[in-house]
């Protein structure tokens, strides 16, 4: 096999992990589960929103933390794509269970505009989750609601993490 067949290998194997991690629900159900019985927040809403919030958060340390590595565009692209294909799949279940048009890639943007806007209004900020934090529970339904800001905060982080984890095994970074 040539170099840049093993390369493509490597990048699509990076791709379906990074795609993984993103949908991955496996530590979502467990802040789900946690949520206090006292909390006003809707677990229905948490968990639809906290899901966003992973793939963005992965979507995003792969721009962040690849910076001007030769092939950050071709790991991001490949990232997106194989997310649009998941959006058409879960929109047109969503879609036939409800009987309403759901375009989940469009919602997925939406959310990127909202998070964007919060972090460019607090742009002095060192730590970013302290911003993503506020701002997913804001999208839950209470920005005060602390189970929900501290859910939000942790998801950022640990998906950010995963991904610079994953990235450093493949010799990427």
């Amino acid at each position: 096999m040539t170099k840049s067949g093993e390369k493509k290998d490597k990048m699509d194997e990076l791709v379906e992990i990074m795609f993984n991690l993103a949908i991955n629900r496996d530590d979502l159900k467990k802040v789900i589960s946690e949520v206090p019985k006292e909390s006003d927040i809707n677990p229905v809403t948490m968990e639809y929103e906290i899901q966003l919030l992973k793939i963005l958060s992965v979507g995003w340390g792969i721009s962040y933390f690849m910076g001007d590595h030769p092939d950050k565009n071709r790991l991001a692209h490949g990232f997106w794509n194989a997310i649009r294909d998941f959006s058409i799949s879960v929109s047109k279940m969503t879609s036939s269970a409800t009987g309403e048009d759901i375009d989940y890639f469009n919602i997925l943007r939406e959310r990127v505009d909202i998070y964007v806007q919060a972090l460019n209004h607090f742009s002095d900020v060192k730590d970013p989750s302290t911003v993503i934090g506020p701002t997913f529970a804001k999208l839950c339904g209470n920005e005060e609601e602390a189970y929900s800001l501290v859910s939000g905060k942790a998801i950022f982080n640990s998906s950010i993490l995963n991904v610079k984890n994953q990235l450093e095994s493949a010799n990427m970074l």
